[in-house]
């Protein structure tokens, strides 16, 4: 389950937020510590219940197991080595490789190789803007992205976790889809929200469309 709309914009965000922020390139990064953002040693496994909503309220749900997997990719513009994930059919990390910054701040993800790297989630000192980007397929009603960080730690499901929210809007400042990230040091992606707008019919109900949320974990 990937971004709707903010995979339109992907291309764009990259480019500006993992160039601010990119790994040296010394070595392999893709997750380690005690205390990483986001445990990435292949075979640590994540145990999540996805639901799916429809925007009359209706809610399916299922099982969704994450593993981290022995595949890397290497990103040719900064050396970072990323670990591949397998996430179930429709877990939103599927297929996707992940990186930690050595610093600890960010998590970056590649959809796929054949995509730019860009930030998944990232640490601040103070809440505000992490980056912005905009997509200009449609000159007349350009969409915009902006992604936000939140400094003061918040508890989901019994996790301390750190809050990212990705807002995505077109030209008349109407939000069209928002991604709400929980992620814990340590332990990782707690929960995932990604909430839509349905313009269907000249209707304009913004609703939340799927979640992914932790049950339990076995990490090395």
């Amino acid at each position: 389950m990937k971004r709707s709309i903010v995979l339109i914009l992907v291309a764009f965000v990259s480019v500006l937020s993992f160039a601010c922020h990119k790994a040296s390139g010394t070595g392999p990064n893709p997750g380690y510590g005690p205390n990483s953002l986001f445990p990435l040693t292949a075979g640590d496994t994540w145990y999540y219940q996805d639901s799916a909503f429809t925007d009359s309220g209706s809610m399916e749900t299922y099982p969704d197991t994450m593993v981290a997997t022995k595949a890397t990719f290497t990103d040719p513009g900064s050396g970072t080595i990323f670990l591949g994930l397998q996430d179930g059919k429709y877990g939103w990390f599927n297929g996707s490789y992940i990186a930690v910054d050595p610093a600890n701040s960010a998590v970056y993800e590649v959809d796929s190789p054949a995509f730019q790297p860009y930030t998944f989630f990232q640490t601040v000192s103070q809440d505000g803007s992490i980056g912005t980007g905009s997509d200009y397929s449609n000159p007349a009603c350009p969409i915009s992205s902006v992604q936000y960080g939140y400094a003061t730690p918040v508890t989901v499901y019994g996790y301390q976790c750190y809050k990212n929210a990705e807002v995505i809007t077109d030209c008349q400042q109407r939000v069209l889809e928002e991604v709400i990230s929980y992620v814990s040091p340590g332990v990782g992606p707690v929960r995932l929200e990604d909430y839509l707008t349905d313009t269907t019919g000249g209707k304009n109900k913004f609703y939340e469309d799927f979640s992914q949320t932790l049950v339990g974990k076995s990490l090395h």
